[in-house]
């Protein structure tokens, strides 16, 4: 039983719980906040639709890169 025991390469500790993520990240917040305020200027500024559309853009998928 003590060599079973020996050649065993698990560890008999348990592993540490993980810590709980938070719900919205800083990203998401950022995300979120944009879009929010792009659609306000295009709702009070209907010319300016197609211009925040393209820099919230270019702005979210600057985010998601920086993610990875």
């Amino acid at each position: 039983m003590k060599e079973a025991q020996a050649m065993s390469t698990r560890s008999t500790r348990r592993p540490r719980a993980r810590e709980p993520r938070p719900l919205l990240t800083t990203r998401t917040l950022l995300i979120l906040t944009l879009a929010a305020g792009s659609a306000g200027i295009a709702a009070a500024f209907p010319d300016t639709a197609v211009p925040l559309t393209l820099a919230a853009t270019v702005i979210t998928l600057l985010a998601q890169i920086v993610r990875d």
